[in-house]
């Protein structure tokens, strides 16, 4: 027992543990959700757009 005691630090108290849904919550889904943003924020801002048809006066046929 004193050697699992050793590793905690002078004055500090554990707080309670994490649900197995909470776990998962915090560490995959979060992270994939904000990744999904990302590279939906980069995907979008990097799409080639689409030309405006250009008028015949301005056109070279």
């Amino acid at each position: 027992m004193h050697l699992i005691m050793s590793a905690v630090e002078d004055g500090t108290v554990a707080g309670p543990g994490l649900r197995a849904i909470e776990t998962v919550i915090a560490f995959l889904v979060i992270p994939v959700v904000i990744f999904l943003v990302i590279a939906g924020l980069s995907w979008v801002a990097s799409a080639p757009r689409k030309r405006k048809t250009q008028s015949s006066i301005t056109s070279i046929h």
